[in-house]
């Protein structure tokens, strides 16, 4: 009988712990949210949106939070300020200073225990060690940027085109946190010019990868429990961008889906401010390095 017993505590033991495992992997969001869906397009500069041209981000921007003057840092180039949405941090803290930077260029404020500064990454996976996340790029320089260690899958792609189907297939597979970048329109920025015809037509077609991508998010059936953002790294003017214009510093951030709070954003938001966002919506401790604050304005929990 004695033995019988230990062996149901014993049984009961595992299923107290097992349970705990769970309940301790289950997202603790303010806001209710499950997943969150980052979409980033390089060069998408906040002076050149005209809502009527982009029917799948106005449909965002109607429903969601949004504004149109999300600040970058210093200098507004690309690895700079992905590197900034991505740790929650500015320039002088990660280390990256220069356009392609593949690594910092003067060393990181603070050093984690995986070799680099903490990124939106590493700390969902600390959070949550089962947590699904997925990265997919059409700029090789984005895979320099982040903990790999801390994504489950990670994809560098030729097109813009081949992120969509990659970024696609993630969707499907219902992950807590994805990032799809889109190289354009960037590229045409620099071939053509920011603000020529070309280029108002590629922001239209970075607008029709947002509206299949949130079609996909709708298929998946995780729509209802699911955070879309939206934001750039810099705009541009002629054939640059990286000068102290505000054409070049300002992009657009748009937060769309649960919990979500719609109306323009009236509170300053910068780069490092992304990283930080998602964390809070993702119920994960932001690391003491970060500078970055929740735009917990855009929710109607707060």
């Amino acid at each position: 009988m004695f033995k019988k017993c230990l062996s149901v505590f014993a049984a009961l033991a595992v299923l107290v712990a097992f349970s705990a495992l769970s309940q301790a992997q289950e997202i603790n969001s303010p806001v209710g949210a499950k997943h969150v869906i980052w979409i980033g397009s390089d060069g998408f500069g906040a002076h050149y949106v005209n809502w009527d041209e982009l029917p799948n981000l106005k449909k965002m921007k109607e429903n969601g939070a949004w504004t149109l003057h999300m600040r970058s840092v210093l200098p507004s180039s690309s690895a700079i300020n992905w590197e900034t949405q991505i740790t929650g941090a500015p320039s002088e803290s990660h280390g990256y200073r220069t356009w392609g930077s593949k690594e910092p260029d003067l060393p990181p404020i603070f050093i984690g225990e995986n070799g680099r500064f903490p990124d939106i990454f590493y700390v969902i996976k600390q959070a949550y060690a089962d947590a699904k996340t997925s990265c997919v790029y059409s700029w090789d320089g984005i895979g320099f940027l982040y903990d790999k260690a801390c994504v489950d899958v990670d994809n560098s792609v030729k097109s813009d085109p081949e992120v969509y189907e990659t970024g696609k297939a993630y969707i499907a597979d219902k992950p807590t946190f994805s990032f799809i970048y889109f190289g354009e329109p960037d590229g045409t920025g620099h071939s053509i010019g920011w603000g020529t015809p070309e280029y108002q037509k590629m922001l239209t077609i970075i607008d029709d990868y947002v509206g299949k991508l949130l079609a996909d998010i709708e298929a998946a059936g995780i729509a209802d429990d699911t955070v879309v953002i939206f934001t750039a790294d810099h705009g541009g003017t002629e054939k640059g961008h990286g000068d102290l214009l505000m054409e070049h510093m300002e992009v657009p951030f748009l937060v769309y889906g649960k919990g979500v709070k719609a109306g323009e954003i009236t509170d300053v938001v910068v780069h490092y401010d992304v990283a930080a966002t998602i964390a809070w919506i993702l119920g994960a401790k932001q690391p003491q390095a970060w500078r970055g604050q929740p735009v917990k304005s855009a929710f109607d929990a707060q």
